[in-house]
């Protein structure tokens, strides 16, 4: 899997260059005042997570709304062979730690400043493991922390479902003075 320039593909001959190809790529979602190739339109509309109702929500957000999220989150879709493999939206975000976990941390507010998996999801016919997704949404934080103060991933789960398994999958902690199925965080390094 290929990065271009950065790690941004944008230009509409990129992008159908990205989608055409066998071996899957990462592109960014454009804004929605950019040219956007119909093909692109039509994986999106055929990109389908699901039956559970955070995999549900995952398909119609990226279909209705990621466009319209540019002014606040990135969205990065894996493509390749036509459709959209899976994607993930990046935002920025804080999350308040306990005491014992900020030292640990090295973090010294209470509100500590983060990088948000506003959504994460993969189509039920790619061949790929979700985790696959998770670890390039980390990368991609840890290379903006190289330019923005940021200590921690963050989730918001969907529902309690989907908090237990970013509990137990991957190890996210929740939140200081969250409720159950809250605001999960992880430390920025812990997922390599």
């Amino acid at each position: 899997m290929s990065d271009s320039c950065l790690g941004y593909v944008t230009t509409a001959t990129s992008i159908l260059a990205a989608l055409g190809d066998a071996q899957p790529s990462w592109l960014t979602l454009p804004p929605a005042d950019v040219e956007m190739p119909e093909q692109l339109r039509g994986a999106l509309e055929e990109f389908d997570a699901g039956k559970r109702a955070s995999a549900r929500a995952a398909s119609v957000w990226l279909r209705g709304e990621a466009l319209m999220a540019y002014a606040t989150a990135r969205t990065r879709l894996l493509v390749g062979e036509g459709r959209v493999a899976g994607f993930y939206s990046l935002a920025s975000a804080q999350v308040a730690l306990s005491q014992r976990d900020r030292r640990r941390l090295g973090v010294a507010p209470v509100q500590a400043p983060a990088v948000l998996v506003a959504w994460i999801a993969k189509d039920t016919r790619a061949d790929i493991d979700g985790k696959t997704l998770l670890l390039h949404a980390a990368a991609t934080a840890r290379r903006a922390a190289t330019m923005q103060a940021t200590s921690v991933l963050v989730v918001d789960p969907y529902d309690q479902e989907t908090a237990v398994m970013w509990r137990g999958r991957y190890g996210f902690r929740p939140a200081a003075g969250s409720a159950q199925g809250g605001r999960l965080w992880l430390p920025l390094q812990a997922l390599g």
